[in-house]
C-alpha cells in the first residue's frame, strides 16, 4: 500500500504515539504513557498494531530478579533453623524434647538435618555426624546466597540453580521478571511522519452521530480487516460427543429410534439370548471383562429364560440341532461390561409384541473388550446398532440402510462381502473406499438374526435385520490421529484446533 492508504489506516492511537516520537531514538512504555496520555493496555495494543504496519519497532530486554521473602529476612538475620540446630547440638544438648525448647522452628530444623544426613536419632537422642559437624563450621550455599540478597546483589546468573529452587520451595526467595519495552520509528515511520496529521474521528457509530448528523463534519476512522487478530478458544463439544450427536441425527431422520441399556449387563443378554454357546471362545477371561461387583445380573422372566435354554440344548423348532449341552442359568447371570451393543437389540426385541411391528432401532454406545492396547486398539470403543423387525424386510434394505448411512458420514462408495457372525445368517461385511488412502476401509458387520435369536425373543419368526458398526477409524481419519489412545487425551491443544463436526 502507499502512504496515504497507510496513514488512513492508522488508528488514532498509533498517531500520537507517532508524534510523541518525533525527534527521539527510542522511547520506554512508561515515557509515552506520559507523552500520550494513553493508559498502558491501550498502549502497548496500539504499538504493536504499528509494528505489524512496519512503523514501530520494539525492542524487548527481560531481566529476572531475586528477593527476599519476609521469611527469607528472618533466616537472614535469626540464621537457618538447620545451622542453629546443629550449633545447639555441638554443645552437648541431644534430647530431642529439650532441643524442642531451645530451637527456633525446631521441627523445620530437624527435617533438614535429617535429610542432609548430618544427624542420627536413637531413643529420642540425636547425634551429630562427621557431615553435620564439618557443616557447622563452613557457610552453607543457602546462607550465602541468602547474604547476597540482602547485600542487593540480584545477578541470578552467577547463582546455583538448585539451591534457589530448593529456596524458592522453602518460600524464603521469590523471583520476578521485569520486561523493558523501548518503542522507536523505523524508517517508513519516519517518512509518513512529517505528512501526518491527528484529526478527531469516530470510532464507533452511536444513535447521537447518526440522528444529529455529526459524521458528516468527522473522518469516520476505517478498519484494517487484514491485520492479524486475538486467536478465540470458543467453548465447544468434544469431536467425539460432535460425532455421536450427527450419527444419532442420521438414524433419526431415517425414522429409527434410539435404544438405550446398562454398560454392566447380565451374560444372558450379552451372550445366551444371542444365541452364542456358553463354552464359546468370546466368553473367557482373555475376550471379556467379567465383573467382581456386582457378580450376578438379574435373569428376565421364567419363560423366556426357558426359551433361551430350549433353544440352546434342543435347538427350539426350527430344524437345528441346538448346541447340544446343559445350559447353566448360574453362569448366564454372570455379570460383564458389555462387549457390544447387540446386548440393547436382544432387550428391544425381548419387549416388542407382534401387533408393534415393523419397527425400527438404533443405538450409539461404549462397549468393552479385553484387548491389548496399541494405537488401533483399546478397552473401551464406540459401536453403533441397528435393527429393523418387521415381515417382508430383506437383505437389500439392510445393504441401502448402511449405504445411506455411509454417504452420510462422507463415504459414498460402499460394498458388502460375505462374513461370518455367531447370531446372523445371511452375514455380510461392510467396506468403504477411502478416497486418500486408495484403498477399502473395513467398518463393521451386519445380517439377518438367526431364528434361534428372534424366536425366543419375539415368540414368532420375523425377519430382523442388524448390524454393529465401529466408527473409531472413521473419527482417526477425519481428525489425523495416529493412535486411538489420543483420542481420551485431555489435550488442550488437539481439542482446541480440532475442527466441527459438520457431516455431509
Amino acid at each position: 500500500m502507499n502512504d496515504k492508504e497507510l496513514l488512513n489506516r492508522l488508528h488514532d492511537h498509533e498517531k500520537r504515539i507517532l508524534k510523541a516520537l518525533e525527534g527521539e531514538k527510542s522511547l520506554t512504555i512508561q515515557e509515552l504513557q506520559q507523552l500520550t496520555q494513553l493508559n498502558k493496555d491501550s498502549l502497548e495494543k496500539a504499538s504493536l498494531w504499528a509494528k505489524v504496519k512496519g512503523i514501530l519497532k520494539i525492542d524487548e530486554e527481560i531481566t529476572e530478579f531475586i528477593e527476599l521473602t519476609k521469611e527469607g529476612e528472618e533466616y537472614v538475620k535469626e540464621g537457618l533453623p538447620e545451622k542453629n540446630l546443629l550449633k545447639i547440638l555441638e554443645k552437648g544438648e541431644k534430647s530431642i524434647s529439650s532441643l524442642n525448647k531451645k530451637v527456633k522452628k525446631f521441627n523445620i530444623g530437624l527435617v533438614w538435618v535429617r535429610k542432609n544426613n548430618w544427624v542420627t536419632i536413637q531413643k529420642g537422642q540425636l547425634e551429630l555426624t562427621t557431615k553435620g559437624r564439618k557443616s557447622i563450621k563452613e557457610q552453607l550455599p543457602e546462607e550465602k546466597i541468602l547474604s547476597q540478597l540482602r547485600e542487593g546483589k540480584q545477578n541470578t546468573k552467577s547463582f546455583d540453580k538448585i539451591i534457589i529452587e530448593k529456596l524458592e520451595k522453602r518460600g524464603l526467595i521469590k523471583q520476578t521478571i521485569k520486561k523493558k519495552r523501548e518503542v522507536s520509528l523505523t524508517d517508513l515511520g519516519k517518512k509518513i511522519l512529517p505528512k501526518l496529521e491527528i484529526k478527531e474521528n469516530i470510532g464507533q457509530l452511536s444513535p447521537k452521530i447518526l440522528k444529529e448528523k455529526l459524521w458528516k463534519n468527522q473522518v469516520i476512522r476505517p478498519y484494517d480487516v487484514t491485520l492479524p487478530s486475538t486467536k478465540i478458544n470458543p467453548g465447544k463439544k468434544h469431536y467425539i460427543t460432535q460425532i455421536i450427536e450427527y450419527i444419532q441425527k442420521i438414524w433419526t431422520d431415517m425414522g429409527f429410534k434410539e435404544m438405550t441399556g446398562p454398560l454392566i449387563d447380565a451374560s444372558f443378554w450379552n451372550f445366551d439370548a444371542l444365541y452364542q454357546p456358553q463354552d464359546h471362545p468370546a466368553r473367557d477371561l482373555a475376550d471379556t471383562f467379567y465383573m467382581k461387583t456386582p457378580e450376578k445380573g438379574k435373569l428376565p422372566d421364567s419363560q423366556l429364560v426357558e426359551r433361551v435354554k430350549s433353544t440352546h440344548e434342543n435347538g427350539w423348532t426350527t430344524g437345528s440341532l441346538g448346541w447340544r449341552y446343559k445350559w447353566d442359568p448360574e453362569f448366564s447371570m454372570k455379570t460383564v461390561l458389555r462387549t457390544h451393543t447387540t446386548s440393547l437389540s436382544a432387550r428391544t426385541i425381548a419387549k416388542l409384541k407382534p401387533e408393534d411391528l415393523p419397527v425400527k432401532y438404533f443405538a450409539v454406545g461404549r462397549c468393552f473388550r479385553n484387548e491389548t492396547l496399541d494405537w488401533k486398539h483399546l478397552a473401551e470403543f464406540y459401536q453403533t446398532e441397528g435393527i429393523v423387525v418387521g415381515e417382508g424386510v430383506t437383505f437389500r434394505q439392510l445393504q441401502g440402510y448402511l449405504k445411506r448411512f455411509f454417504t452420510k458420514m462422507g463415504f459414498p462408495k460402499a460394498r458388502f462381502r460375505p462374513g461370518y457372525f455367531p447370531y446372523t445368517e445371511m452375514s455380510m461385511e461392510i467396506e468403504v473406499w477411502h478416497p486418500e488412502h486408495k484403498q477399502w476401509m473395513e467398518l463393521g458387520g451386519s445380517g439377518i438374526f438367526r431364528p434361534e435369536v428372534v424366536k425366543p425373543l419375539l415368540g414368532v419368526d420375523v425377519p430382523v435385520l442388524a448390524w454393529g458398526l465401529g466408527f473409531g477409524r472413521i473419527i482417526m481419519d477425519k481428525y489425523k490421529v495416529d493412535d486411538l489412545r489420543k483420542l481420551y487425551l485431555s489435550d488442550l491443544k488437539q481439542l482446541r484446533e480440532a475442527q466441527v463436526w459438520l457431516g455431509v
